[in-house]
């Protein structure tokens, strides 16, 4: 275990109480960061990782986009604190992604899931943004021209396909490909993915995205037949390319259809047991499902529109959840996706775990 992750972690037991008005302090923060990582982090000769669970079972290429978007919490804790050893858990975690994870620098050639390889291309380009490692933007680059090359064509109207079975064109891909353009765009100079995110984000929009209410349709089959379930992280990687683009162009068009993703999500996609407070998402797979981290990718693209758009009221929800979720830890500090009980102090995976950590570094 490394002592660095122990700074301000208590030894008492934490005690759950009743949620309270405000929100975490920075040294809350901290300690949340510094609790997942006491719990879950590995670091093993340059090539870090999260565990998949207490009981310590290394993650595989079968773990790969949860290993993404863990470390993408990792990248907020970053952001929030500018920290050089959080710099350095980043760089170490990208580095166990190829090595450890993956045991390549190519996933598309191994991943038929493009949107899995489109969390890849976010996490790399956010890392590279943070310890300035050439090679991760490059991957970067690399991985989504990949994807784009066999995933992006003119049926349906565009989009790109969610499998190389091209057999529906889902907002998990296209969502996070918009976010993956822009990101690209601000860290390189005439590689066109600009006009690959505009591309993008105007056939989601104008595909999946209902104008009037915000939700977000999870797919559309190649019979064109739409499946409207909705998903925390479909409403939240809308929103968070809605934020992207609106901060590139000024159109307030793009912030308040943004707007409109995030608030249908707090009025039907809350209250499953505490009113305002996101669902749980869990499915019959508990903490190890892919639905139990969800929620983690909404709060972040959340918190970032309500930041752009300065949206007090989303800015008091997403702390009120995050209040929540921290007054349900456990007595390591490690939050569980179940914000309306305690998180279970035995066993808890670091996935169902993620949400909790990312609610408490999310910046708005």
């Amino acid at each position: 275990m490394n002592s660095r992750f122990l700074n301000g972690l208590v030894a008492a037991v934490v005690v759950a109480s009743a949620p309270g008005a405000l929100a975490l302090t920075p040294a809350e923060k901290d300690l949340a960061f510094n609790s997942y990582n006491n719990a879950f982090y590995v670091a093993n000769g340059g090539n870090g990782y999260y565990v998949l669970d207490t009981n310590r079972k290394v993650p595989t290429r079968f773990d790969f986009w949860r290993v993404c978007e863990q470390i993408e919490a990792a990248e907020d804790a970053y952001d929030r604190t500018r920290n050089p050893a959080h710099r350095d858990i980043v760089f170490s975690l990208l580095n166990g992604l190829n090595n450890v994870v993956s045991g390549t620098t190519d996933f598309a050639s191994w991943n038929e899931y493009n949107d899995d390889v489109m969390w890849a291309v976010i996490a790399l380009t956010r890392g590279y943004e943070i310890t300035g490692h050439r090679p991760f933007l490059d991957q970067a680059q690399w991985q989504f021209n990949k994807v784009w090359d066999r995933a992006w064509d003119t049926k349906l109207g565009g989009g790109l396909w969610w499998r190389t079975d091209n057999q529906t064109k889902n907002a998990c891909v296209n969502g996070p490909a918009t976010i993956a353009a822009m990101l690209l765009a601000r860290n390189t100079v005439n590689t066109g993915y600009r006009a690959q995110a505009d591309q993008i984000y105007n056939w989601l929009r104008a595909t999946l995205v209902n104008p009037t209410t915000g939700q977000v349709a999870d797919h559309i089959q190649a019979n064109g037949t739409k499946v409207w379930w909705a998903f925390t992280y479909n409403q939240g990687t809308f929103a968070g390319a809605s934020t992207l683009l609106y901060q590139a162009t000024g159109n307030t068009s793009y912030r308040d259809v943004g707007g409109l993703a995030v608030n249908w999500t707090r009025r039907n996609l809350t209250g499953q047991h505490v009113a305002d407070i996101l669902n749980d998402e869990y499915d019959a797979n508990g903490g190890s499902g892919d639905t139990a981290g969800f929620k983690g990718i909404f709060v972040r693209w959340a918190g970032k529109w309500a930041g752009a758009a300065n949206d007090a009221s989303i800015k008091s929800w997403l702390a009120n959840n995050s209040n929540t979720a921290w007054s349900y830890r456990n007595s390591s500090g490690v939050m569980w996706g179940q914000w309306w009980r305690r998180t279970p102090d035995n066993y808890v995976t670091s996935w169902e775990s993620s949400p909790g950590l990312a609610v408490s570094q999310t910046p708005y």
